[in-house]
C-alpha cells in the first residue's frame, strides 16, 4: 500500500515537472509567434524607400544579387558602398534571388523581417531565464519589450534591427558563458560573433569592447585576447574596405553615402567640444521627453513624463546592478551602447528602439528586484510604480495599434512620392540624373539614377540647415554630377531649388508643379 502510494507520487511528481518543461518550452514558441504575428498583420501595401535606409538596403541589396558587387546603383557611377555595413544587405540579397521579382518582393523582406524578430522573441526569453527571473516574469518581460509598437514599427520597413536582434541575443548568450567558464577558444568565437552583429548594425560592434572589458576585470587575460582576435578577424576586411573606397562620393554626400566616422568626425572638428556637449544635452533631454516617458505618459503632462522618467531611471538602475552579476556582458554592453547614443547626432529614438528588447530585460530585473523587497516600506510603492509604468506602456501600444502609427511613417512619404514617381516614368528618358528628396525610393521604382536634393549634416541635429546652406549644398551637389531633373519635395529642397531658379543667373529652370513637389530641370551652360 505505501510502495504504491509512493510510486504514485512519483509518477504524480513526474508528470508535474513534464507539464513544467512543456510550459518552457510552448511558451517561449507562443510569444515569438505572437511577435511574428504582430508584424505580418501590420505589413501595409507601402512601398521600400519611405525611410531611406530601407530604400539603399534595398539597392545594395539588388547589386549583390546581380553580381554588381557592393555599389550604390542608383548614384552615378555607382560607387562602392562604405555607409552600411553588410550584413543585412547580404540577406537581402539571397531573398532577391528566391523572391518574386521586385517590387513583389518587398512582402518577402518584410515576412523576413516578422520572422527574425519571431526569433529575437525567443532569444529574449532565454535571456531573461539567464537573468533568473521566474516563468510568469520572463514572459511579461517578453511580451511587453518583442510584441509592441516600436519592433512592430521596426519590422514592417525593410530595416536590418530585426536581423540584429535575432543574432544580438546569441551572441550575447555565448559572451555570458565565455565570462563564466569559456576557454580561450570559446572567446574567440564569441568575440567572431560579436562582430558579426557589428557587421549588421555598426552600433552592435559596441559588444566587443563589453565582453573584452569584463574579461579584464575577471583577469581573463588569453580569453580577452582570444575575444579581440576573433572580432577584428571578422571586422577588419570591412574597415579596410571603407578606408579603401572611403572617398567614392563627393563630401557633400558623406553624411548618406560616406562612412559614419568621417561624417561624426568632420562636425565635430568643425563645431568643437561644446557642440559635442550640447548633442549630448539634446539627446538626453529627448530620452527623457520623447522616448522613455513617451513609451507610458504619451499625451499627458510634463509632471507625469518626468514622473515616468524617474521610475525607469530606477527600474533601469537596479536591474543593471543586478545585471553586473547575473549578465555582466549584456550590462556593459548596453550601458556602451546608450553612451554612443547619447553622444551621437541623431535622433536616439531609433537607436534605442533597436535594443529595446535588451532594456526590457534590465528593466524587468529591477521590476522583479524591488516589487519582492523585503520592506513593506519599499515593496508596495515600488509595486504600484511598476504597475502605473506597465499600465501606462500597455495604454501607448494600445493608442498606436488604434493609429496605425507604424502605418503613417510609411504613408506620409509614399502617398507625396507615388505621384512624382508616375511623373518621371512618363516625362523622363531612362538615362536622365535626377536629384530628389527620395532618391533611393525614385530609382527604385522608376529606374532613373538619382541623387539626394540636400546634404545631411551632423549640424542640423541641434540647428536646422539655413536657406542659404541648403542652396550651397544643392550647387554642390549639381557640381558633382550632371543632374538632368530637379525634383523638391520636402522644405530643404523647396527653399534650395527656388534659390538656384530665381538667382541672377539661374541653374535651374521650373518646368512642372507635381502634387507632392516641384519639378525643375537644369539651365543650360552659359
Amino acid at each position: 500500500m505505501n510502495a504504491g502510494a509512493a510510486a504514485l507520487g512519483d509518477h504524480m511528481a513526474a508528470s508535474d515537472e513534464r507539464a513544467r518543461v512543456d510550459v518552457r518550452v510552448a511558451l517561449p514558441l507562443v510569444l515569438a509567434l505572437a511577435t511574428a504575428v504582430s508584424v505580418v498583420l501590420s505589413i501595409g501595401p507601402w512601398p521600400v524607400g519611405v525611410f531611406q535606409d530601407d530604400g539603399i538596403y534595398a539597392i545594395l541589396a539588388r547589386s549583390l544579387a546581380e553580381g554588381e558587387g557592393y555599389r550604390y546603383l542608383n548614384l552615378p557611377g555607382a560607387p562602392w558602398a562604405t555607409h552600411y555595413p553588410p550584413g543585412y544587405p547580404v540577406l537581402l540579397a539571397i531573398l532577391w534571388r528566391i523572391a518574386p521579382p521586385f517590387p513583389e518582393s518587398v512582402v518577402v523582406f518584410k515576412l523576413a523581417n516578422a520572422g527574425l524578430l519571431g526569433i529575437a522573441t525567443v532569444g529574449t526569453w532565454v535571456l531573461t531565464g539567464r537573468a533568473g527571473l521566474g516563468t510568469a516574469a520572463r514572459a511579461l518581460t517578453t511580451l511587453l519589450f518583442t510584441t509592441c509598437a516600436p519592433l512592430v514599427l521596426l519590422g514592417v520597413m525593410v530595416l536590418s534591427e530585426p536581423l540584429f536582434l535575432a543574432m544580438l541575443f546569441p551572441a550575447l548568450l555565448l559572451a555570458e558563458r565565455v565570462v563564466d567558464r569559456g576557454t580561450w577558444r570559446d572567446a574567440l568565437a564569441a568575440g567572431a560573433m560579436a562582430g558579426a552583429v557589428g557587421l549588421v548594425r555598426t552600433l552592435g560592434a559596441c559588444l566587443v569592447p563589453g565582453l573584452v572589458l569584463v574579461l579584464l576585470v575577471r583577469r581573463r587575460w588569453s580569453a580577452a585576447a582570444g575575444a579581440l582576435v576573433g572580432a577584428a578577424l571578422v571586422l577588419a576586411p570591412w574597415h579596410i574596405w571603407t578606408a579603401t573606397h572611403a572617398g567614392g562620393v563627393p563630401v557633400v554626400l558623406a553624411g548618406k553615402y560616406g562612412s559614419y566616422g568621417a561624417w561624426f568626425g568632420d562636425a565635430a572638428r568643425a563645431e568643437g567640444a561644446s557642440w559635442m556637449i550640447e548633442v549630448v544635452l539634446a539627446n538626453a533631454r529627448q530620452l527623457v521627453s520623447e522616448t522613455w516617458a513617451h513609451t507610458s505618459t504619451a499625451l499627458l503632462s510634463p509632471v507625469a513624463r518626468v514622473a515616468a522618467t524617474l521610475g525607469v531611471a530606477i527600474l533601469l538602475v537596479t536591474g543593471a546592478r543586478i545585471g553586473m552579476r547575473r549578465l555582466p556582458v549584456t550590462t556593459v554592453f548596453t550601458f556602451g551602447y546608450l553612451v554612443v547614443v547619447l553622444a551621437w547626432p541623431f535622433a536616439p529614438a531609433r537607436f534605442l528602439w533597436g535594443i529595446w528588447p535588451v532594456i526590457g530585460v534590465l528593466l524587468g530585473l529591477g521590476a522583479h528586484a524591488i516589487g519582492g523587497a523585503a520592506s513593506r516600506s519599499i515593496r508596495v510603492p515600488a509595486s504600484v510604480l511598476v504597475v502605473a509604468l506597465v499600465v501606462g506602456y500597455t495604454r501607448f501600444n494600445l493608442q498606436a495599434l488604434q493609429a496605425g502609427w507604424w502605418s503613417q511613417v510609411q504613408a506620409n512619404v509614399a502617398q507625396r512620392a507615388r505621384p512624382l514617381a508616375e511623373w518621371v516614368r512618363a516625362n523622363t528618358r531612362p538615362g536622365d540624373v535626377l536629384a530628389t528628396d527620395d532618391d533611393a525610393l525614385m530609382y527604385l521604382y522608376t529606374g532613373r539614377r538619382t541623387v539626394p536634393i540636400s546634404a545631411f549634416t551632423a549640424q542640423e541635429h541641434l540647428t536646422p540647415q539655413s536657406a542659404a546652406v541648403a542652396t550651397q549644398r544643392l550647387r554642390e551637389i549639381l557640381a558633382a554630377y550632371k543632374v538632368d531633373h530637379v525634383i523638391a519635395t520636402t522644405a530643404y529642397g523647396k527653399t534650395a531649388a527656388r534659390a538656384l531658379a530665381s538667382a541672377p543667373a539661374p541653374a535651374l529652370v521650373a518646368v512642372a508643379a507635381v502634387q507632392g513637389g516641384d519639378v525643375y530641370v537644369t539651365a543650360p551652360a552659359r
